[in-house]
């Protein structure tokens, strides 16, 4: 039995790792080599031509960040920090734009800042706000990324010790001072780190750069949105520029998560050896009812008032029509909601999420289990699985068409012949969504088998199960919460998703994001802003259900 344990081991690491390598990693790796090739095939012309995509790119990207840190610092002390009222209330609902598709905020800020017809200019004038170009690009990109931010801060709040701030006021330091002082500084490089996040899944964006920088004047383009029009333009050449962008915007991916890995170890907060945190929030005393205000305004203005106007959008005959009673109608919803196309995409798009979520949450245990028997290549195998999340969606759908383009024949023993055809095929569609929120079912199986104790599997062993009845009879019911967690988190965003979608759908057939992207960008925004309704109505459902998990695991426990 010893000596058939490592073999099997071996086995299951080869089994994991081929799909991985083969549909994953291979066609990045592709995708690089034919940049390389393709360098001395496009004029150096045409590539000058384009660093206004890649200089649009880094500007808003940056913008981005600035705008999620500036927004996502001090609401991460006020929120966890402070005895704010109703912090929880506020911080379930500034970590809403995580969930919800960016593309939706866009089309909600369409809504309310479009020059002509959006809500807030028809209030305040023709004119007053316009959401389009690099700087509405930006701010709807911060927003979307904003719980980034914050959710860093929250977490190294809760790493910082409170004796800090009590021997500063013991030094004579004001509450204030304490806190700006003592705390602060320990949390600043995670709110960074949060900040570069955002730049990187700026960087990626497709859908909201294209609604909202296709329509500027001038037209904003960003490295992404050339790449989709490149694509779509065919031709070697073109497709060779598109290769080249996808490169170098895969280029942006080690720097920033480097970045991140720095800031990380710089901020890494050490408390002493057997001592918890006690945290003592900090009195606002007079200043509760106005930051009080205040925050509620802001999370007014960044969250419910575009949400609100998607679904006004969605009862208006047209959008961009007076807002009176005889202007709103029901027809919309029953005229969207059960047309052919919206029930076909519908069940497209529940069975590619539904296949998805049970590949992330295979292979992703597997990845756990593998982590546990092969400790020295933990991080090895980790970072593989998780790799394919920090890629741009963009890149990765190039990626894949370029690898599948054409069928790939196998021959073995010289008789027998397989022949993989994926190229315009939803099963494209399915690999593409299983690697990328891969890492999804990796750290939940992961964060949760190293909080199961091995001696449970042990004690199978002793009493005569085999390794896989042992496995199944006691770690995997412990398990099964974070399993659940990690496929609704990766159905809802397969569900949702839009970038890889756009690029990879068959022709003639549709998948819910592809169908909101093609009514938003040309077709009709009100039946768009109905299908968006839903979106977020299958988002809170599932939110709803992860938060109704975590309850039972924690009775359980």
């Amino acid at each position: 039995m010893s000596a058939r344990a490592p073999v099997s081991r071996w086995l299951g690491l080869g089994a994991w790792l081929g799909p991985l390598l083969f549909f994953a990693i291979g066609p990045v790796a592709v995708l690089v080599w034919r940049s390389v090739g393709s360098l001395g095939g496009v004029p150096l012309s045409a590539l000058s031509g384009e660093s206004g995509a890649f200089l649009n790119t880094l500007g808003i990207s940056f913008g981005a960040a600035v705008f999620a840190f500036a927004i996502g610092a001090p609401l991460s002390l006020l929120l966890f920090r402070t005895d704010l009222p109703l912090r929880g209330a506020f911080a379930v609902l500034f970590t809403l734009p995580s969930a919800i598709p960016p593309f939706i905020w866009g089309m909600g800020w369409i809504s309310l800042a479009s020059p002509r017809a959006g809500y807030l200019n028809r209030m305040l004038g023709e004119g007053t706000f316009n959401i389009y170009g690099p700087v509405g690009i930006a701010f709807v990109e911060g927003l979307s990324g904003l719980p980034l931010v914050l959710l860093a801060g929250a977490a190294a709040l809760r790493r910082v010790d409170p004796a800090l701030e009590e021997a500063a006021r013991v030094c004579g330091a004001s509450p204030v001072r304490a806190l700006l002082a003592a705390t602060v500084p320990l949390t600043l490089p995670s709110l960074l780190s949060g900040a570069v996040m955002v730049f990187l899944m700026a960087a990626s964006a497709f859908g909201v750069p294209y609604i909202l920088g296709v329509s500027a004047t001038p037209p904003t383009r960003v490295l992404t949105t050339r790449v989709f029009e490149l694509v779509l333009l065919g031709g070697e050449g073109s497709l060779a520029r598109a290769v080249v962008l996808s490169t170098a915007l895969l280029v942006l991916t080690p720097l920033a998560l480097w970045a991140t890995w720095a800031l990380g170890r710089s901020g890494r907060v050490r408390l002493s050896a057997g001592k918890g945190v006690s945290q003592r929030l900090f009195s606002l005393g007079r200043g509760r009812l106005p930051l009080t205000l205040l925050v509620g305004s802001v999370c007014t203005v960044l969250v419910l008032l575009p949400l609100g106007a998607v679904a006004l959008t969605s009862f208006q005959r047209s959008f961009g029509a007076t807002l009176t009673w005889e202007s709103l109608t029901l027809r919309n919803w029953s005229g969207v909601l059960f047309q052919a196309r919206t029930l076909q995409a519908t069940g497209r798009s529940l069975l590619l999420a539904l296949g998805a979520g049970l590949l992330v949450c295979v292979l992703g245990l597997a990845s756990a289990v593998l982590q546990r028997h092969f400790r020295r290549l933990g991080a090895g195998i980790e970072a593989l699985a998780v790799w394919p999340y920090a890629v741009p969606g963009t890149v990765l759908a190039i990626a894949l068409l370029i690898a599948f383009s054409r069928d790939l024949r196998f021959i073995l023993f010289n008789r027998i012949a397989f022949v993989l055809a994926l190229a315009h095929t939803p099963w494209m569609l399915l690999i593409s969504y299983a690697a990328k929120y891969l890492a999804l079912g990796t750290r939940n199986s992961s964060e949760a088998l190293a909080q199961i104790d091995p001696s449970l599997a042990e004690a199978a062993r002793v009493s005569g199960a085999g390794p896989l009845r042992a496995f199944i009879d006691a770690p995997l019911p412990l398990l099964r919460p974070a399993l659940f967690a990690a496929f609704v988190l990766a159905f809802l965003a397969c569900a949702t998703e839009i970038t890889m979608s756009v690029l990879l759908v068959p022709a003639g057939s549709q998948v819910l994001g592809t169908l909101l992207f093609e009514l938003q960008s040309y077709a009709d925004p009100a039946a768009a802003a109905v299908l968006a309704c839903a979106f977020v109505l299958l988002v809170l459902l599932g939110q709803a259900l992860l938060s109704l998990a975590r309850r039972r695991a924690l009775e359980v426990r």
